[in-house]
């Protein structure tokens, strides 16, 4: 059996536009286990070829079938007119030797372009392998994590000729979380909709405003940071929105707050996954709030917890007094005034003891 014409090295692992890279390929596999990106895989490669010849037809295989063999070897093979096709065959892990064969026939001919998808793990990973030695492009196509997140947001703005801050990228993943697909339909709305550029955060909140908390966010960011300008504009510009929102940012600051506290006590040089695991935070807010707790004296971090919890009352329309709560209550500028003076508070004495 002859190797194809064309050998191309795997690509890194971990790339989340790996589309990009194999789109020209004639021999593909996608392994990983994020659908999104082997759909987004199978779609280059066809749109690819049917730039050259717009009558390409797909033809879809299921190795795990019973007819699977047989399917894949009818599929690869040219019919009496010689049209073009993209046979995609799923469920690689499932594949026999003898469709492991069909394959790299298939790829060696060159009569049809292949998309090969497998869905990663150690269960037929030597198929992997055969495939990767025989010719094929690996296009990694693996569920993304941390850092790799943040790469995937600004390589679609990228594509849409945007930019944005690592603030404005931040909050899009509160906002949305790590879902690789919803994360391309807001990158997609945002680019359309928001005109500001770079975006920012404060877009992305006003945008997604009631997705999630995300003024809360900007606020807790704010106070965690010690900016204290940027602490009482996005408060007001949080409660200018929803008057009642002082709950809701002040159990945001309180949980950055705690978050922090439980990152400072957390030994240096622990594993950034562990300490996530341990203090209960996201992966990518690690490495951010080791830096904020070493700008926080313990004693004044313990201090503001106590006076946000005080002001949490206050928003809710109670007096607090020590332990004693007042029958009599506040109202909501009261409240107000006591939630802007415990987080300006915080933020003025991060650094004393």
């Amino acid at each position: 059996m002859a190797p194809p014409a064309k050998r191309s090295a795997p690509k890194p692992a971990g790339s989340t536009s790996p589309e990009v890279e194999v789109a020209s390929d004639r021999a593909v596999i996608a392994v990983g286990a994020e659908d999104f990106l082997a759909e987004r895989v199978v779609a280059a490669v066809v749109a690819d070829a049917r730039k050259a010849d717009p009558t390409v037809e797909r033809r879809d295989v299921d190795l795990g079938s019973e007819t699977g063999l047989g399917t894949l070897v009818e599929a690869c093979s040219p019919n009496l007119f010689g049209d073009a096709a993209v046979v995609v065959a799923r469920n690689a892990e499932q594949a026999d030797d003898a469709m492991v064969a069909a394959l790299l026939d298939a790829a060696a001919a060159g009569d049809i372009r292949l998309v090969v998808l497998h869905p990663g793990g150690v269960k037929g990973r030597k198929i992997v392998d055969a495939l990767a030695k025989g010719g094929f492009t690996v296009a990694p196509c693996e569920k993304a994590k941390g850092r790799a997140v943040d790469d995937f947001i600004s390589r679609e703005l990228h594509s849409a000729r945007r930019r944005a801050t690592p603030e404005a990228v931040e909050a899009l993943r509160i906002a949305i979380g790590d879902d690789l697909r919803a994360l391309s339909a807001a990158c997609s709305q945002l680019a359309s909709d928001v005109e500001s550029d770079p975006l920012t955060a404060e877009s992305v909140a006003l945008y997604y405003d009631g997705v999630a908390d995300v003024p809360g966010y900007l606020v807790a960011d704010a106070v965690l940071g010690g900016r204290a300008v940027e602490v009482l504009r996005r408060t007001r510009w949080a409660l200018a929105n929803d008057p009642g929102a002082g709950p809701a940012l002040s159990a945001a600051v309180a949980s950055g707050l705690r978050g922090l506290a439980r990152v400072a006590s957390i030994p240096r040089g622990t594993p950034d996954a562990e300490v996530a695991r341990e203090a209960g935070v996201p992966p990518f807010k690690v490495r951010s709030l080791r830096e904020q707790a070493g700008r926080w004296h313990p004693a004044a971090l313990a201090e503001a917890l106590v006076s946000l919890a005080i002001a949490d009352a206050a928003v809710k329309g109670r007096d607090v007094s020590g332990r004693a709560m007042s029958e009599d209550g506040l109202d909501r500028e009261q409240g107000t005034y006591e939630l802007e003076s415990a987080l300006l508070k915080a933020v003025r004495n991060r650094t004393r003891p």
